[in-house]
């Protein structure tokens, strides 16, 4: 089982960063957004991975670091943790003991699955993978390396989850900017007329359907168009 992380690549990382590498030839790897680090854990090389989460991120560096997160968390504890100080613990289970991995979006119950057992053997499978990244709590406009590849995966236009409000049009700009000494990628469903699709990864994701199976999308990597 994976931490719940709404949005995460986990389903498609294998095709996803091997379409990256492809492409690198030999920059250092940049991710803004790397929410459950998937795709990080799976690039060689330097990696620099941030957030504006300071939740999240101080869950990554402790896990760096050898922190083992708890293997059970009461909705007692999940309430009280909801209004306390930015922690490493407050990361793990606003994201890996709420409902389908949104920001304390509610917690989490399915019968006998244990998600705060799940979400921690999760993040213990990705440790040895993330001891060389450099992990930074940004804004997204503040983590920037001439000469890399970028690879953002931003909270989905028009869908929930996440845990502020986002600018849209800066955000293309910002991209539009990187991309004159930057290979930069975007994982979106939809994106500006000068972005062009250059992979699709078929996926399935938390959410149900009318028959209670898992509903079926395209996660869809873009770039801006060459002049």
């Amino acid at each position: 089982m994976v931490l719940q992380y709404m949005g995460g690549k986990f389903r498609i990382v294998k095709p996803l960063t091997s379409f990256l590498e492809e492409q690198r030839a030999g920059r250092p790897f940049v991710e803004p957004f790397v929410g459950a680090a998937w795709v990080t854990a799976s690039m060689s090389g330097i990696r620099i991975s941030s957030d504006i989460h300071p939740d999240l991120i101080l869950m990554w560096q402790a896990i760096q670091a050898g922190w083992i997160p708890p293997i059970t968390v009461t909705e007692e504890e999940y309430n009280q943790l909801r209004t306390a100080e930015p922690s490493a613990l407050r990361g793990f289970v606003g994201f890996g003991c709420s409902f389908a991995g949104k920001w304390f979006g509610g917690y989490a119950r399915s019968g006998k699955r244990n998600y705060a057992l799940n979400a921690k053997n999760s993040c213990i499978k990705l440790a040895p993978s993330i001891q060389s990244v450099q992990f930074l709590c940004r804004d997204y406009q503040d983590v920037y390396v001439d000469g890399s590849l970028i690879y953002c995966d931003p909270p989905y236009e028009d869908t929930t989850g996440y845990f502020q409000a986002f600018d849209w049009v800066c955000f293309w700009n910002t991209m539009r900017e990187w991309t004159r000494e930057n290979l930069v990628y975007v994982s979106s469903y939809k994106a500006p007329p000068d972005f062009a699709c250059v992979a699709e990864f078929p996926t399935k994701t938390d959410m149900r359907t009318n028959r209670n199976g898992k509903e079926a999308r395209v996660e869809r990597l873009f770039s801006l168009r060459q002049a």
